[in-house]
């Protein structure tokens, strides 16, 4: 029952969770309407879309969840490991290309599949958190879910502000040029005029959901962005972009490799963390 209901908290939904827990829909209502019994309290709204927890719901959900981690995380420790289990990997695809796909060989070497997703870090969180991941590669800036993720540091990454080559340097104060983002919301510009000017940055003309393609873009003169160093150097390297601003004080980011809470001790998600982040 405990395990069904924690199912439920984290995916918000009964269906979904009786998808991932191998039940049927009214077997998970009456682990939830037996559990409801015997603690006296309702644990869930039910929303004309999935449920949402009520306070007392929230309350169980902290005071069990790491415990029934920890035990099935012992538990899955113990069963032999199966060279045939797959690896879930999601990440960024600019973060896939560069800090995590070079090193995977060892792991394939080892008869390990891994299957990759691309996204973003909230998105990416979500889904680690309904167990449809194994390992997630995320940032500090997306706001992550820390408490319930077991991070490690894979890697750091330094933002700069960038132009085609030849542009101007960046003054904020009365700069009109536009900019061009992986989202809307732009995060790594908005930490940038924020660390460096105390501002917001302007909203984006251009938004390209890859930010290799933003590289290109802003080579092609379409507008200025932030980007990571490691995506711009080449382009910096043969003269194709330009610095456009240098802060007194570099502004950059931390990334982490991320498995749920008391997962991380099974042996292939083990594994993945000891090879991805060796290096870091």
């Amino acid at each position: 029952m405990l395990r069904t209901f924690l199912c439920v908290y984290r995916c918000g939904g009964v269906a979904k969770a009786a998808g991932l827990l191998g039940l049927s829909q009214p077997a998970v209502s009456r682990h939830l309407k037996a559990l409801e019994g015997i603690t006296g309290r309702s644990l869930f709204d039910r929303l004309g879309r999935g449920v949402a927890p009520t306070q007392a719901g929230a309350l169980l959900a902290a005071q069990i969840a790491t415990h029934l981690d920890a035990l099935e995380g012992a538990i899955d420790a113990l069963a032999p490991p199966s060279a045939t289990a797959p690896v879930l990997l999601g990440a960024p695809s600019d973060l896939l290309a560069v800090h995590v796909l070079p090193k995977l060989t060892p792991l394939l070497a080892r008869g390990v599949d891994v299957h990759c997703r691309i996204g973003l870090s909230p998105e990416l969180a979500q889904t680690l958190l309904h167990d449809e991941l194994d390992l997630i590669v995320v940032t500090k800036i997306e706001q992550a879910p820390t408490k319930q993720l077991h991070l490690r540091h894979l890697c750091e990454e330094e933002f700069v502000l960038v132009g085609r080559a030849g542009e101007a340097p960046y003054a904020p104060e009365n700069d009109t040029r536009r900019f061009i983002g992986y989202s809307p919301a732009m995060p790594m510009a908005r930490r940038y005029f924020r660390t460096c000017w105390g501002i917001q940055p302007p909203a984006p003309a251009l938004t390209v959901a890859d930010l290799r393609t933003v590289v290109a873009a802003v080579a092609a003169g379409i507008g200025l962005s932030v980007v990571p160093r490691y995506l711009a150097q080449e382009a910096l390297d043969v003269g194709r972009l330009s610095v456009l601003h240098t802060p007194v004080t570099p502004v950059g980011n931390s990334i982490y490799l991320a498995t749920r809470r008391g997962r991380e001790h099974l042996p292939q998600i083990r594994a993945a963390f000891e090879l991805l982040c060796q290096t870091a």
